[in-house]
């Protein structure tokens, strides 16, 4: 047993009451109006959603302008391969003995990868896409059938009976949104012999 001196007593007890005291107010959780308001939430979903608008549009912008890059990318391919064609038809001729112009002809024509001659023009359909190779033609058997936008003349005339000829290549299309839109190549083929 303890004795304890009736003058220590209190003082222990105070002590007691003191530490027990520190516990309790350790274990309380501090209170703070730390929360959102409505009126917090509301501008915070504002900001998301002004953040998410522009983003979006943005992202629209680039798909748009990347397609429209690639629509004029295929059309300027498509409008050298015309006059390359006119060009080799010109070539055939000469290895062949004919005269300058003979299978170029003035007029209005349309031509494909593999033309040995000029093609009736007509109603001018789209251009098919191979999906197996990626070449473009009027051809829709085969591999051959995937419609694209395209449609590709090629316009003869006679600048110099004989010496020169102009050839003139429209490529036009459509855009989604209805657009619709063209290019042109020029170039002059010469009779070098």
């Amino acid at each position: 047993m303890i004795i304890i001196n009736y003058k220590i007593a209190p003082i222990l007890k105070i002590l007691k009451l003191k530490i027990l005291k520190f516990k309790i107010e350790n274990l309380k959780l501090p209170q703070t109006n730390a929360g959102f308001t409505l009126v917090e939430l509301l501008v915070a979903i504002f900001l998301f959603g002004l953040a998410f608008t522009a983003t979006t549009s943005i992202l629209v912008m680039n798909l748009r302008s990347a397609t429209a890059i690639r629509d004029n990318f295929i059309a300027s391919g498509l409008s050298q391969e015309g006059l390359e064609i006119a060009r080799n038809i010109r070539d055939r001729d000469w290895f062949l003995g004919n005269p300058f112009g003979t299978s170029i002809p003035d007029g209005t024509y349309r031509v494909q990868w593999d033309s040995q001659a000029m093609i009736a023009l007509d109603n001018n359909p789209n251009l098919t896409r191979d999906v197996g190779t990626g070449l473009f033609s009027y051809v829709v058997s085969g591999n051959f059938g995937e419609p694209t936008i395209f449609k590709r003349s090629l316009e003869i005339e006679t600048v110099i009976a004989d010496v020169e000829k102009k050839i003139t290549v429209n490529v036009v299309w459509t855009e989604r949104g209805g657009a619709s839109k063209s290019l042109s190549a020029e170039e002059h083929l010469f009779n070098w012999r």
